[in-house]
């Protein structure tokens, strides 16, 4: 280990350099069910509109309607980018001792 590096070790005993409040945990993984809601209802709301525009309106219609439905997929990787970002923040965060850290 890197004596140059804050460490906790977790249950398991692998070294942990990053623990999250609960009340922050729970704020992100609301927030996170609200994106994937939004995500998946926009989607789920293109895909029928392009449907029922190419089964009432004809290609033209289906066919713009089915792009906008293409266009709102990103929509659902969007919770999964943002965690990472986030938890690639956190760690980088706490990588280093600062230099006033009392110790070797």
């Amino acid at each position: 280990m890197d004596r140059r590096r804050l460490y906790e070790v977790g249950v398991t005993g692998t070294p942990v350099t990053h623990r999250e409040p609960e009340e922050t945990r729970a704020r992100r993984i609301n927030r996170l069910r609200w994106l994937v809601a939004i995500g998946v209802g926009a989607n789920a709301a293109t895909w029928t509109l392009a449907g029922l525009a190419f089964a009432l309106g004809g290609h033209l219609w289906g066919a713009w309607a089915g792009t906008l439905a293409l266009a709102t997929l990103p929509l659902l990787a969007l919770p999964g980018v943002l965690e990472a970002v986030a938890w690639f923040k956190a760690r980088r965060r706490h990588r280093i001792r600062p230099p006033d850290f009392p110790g070797p």
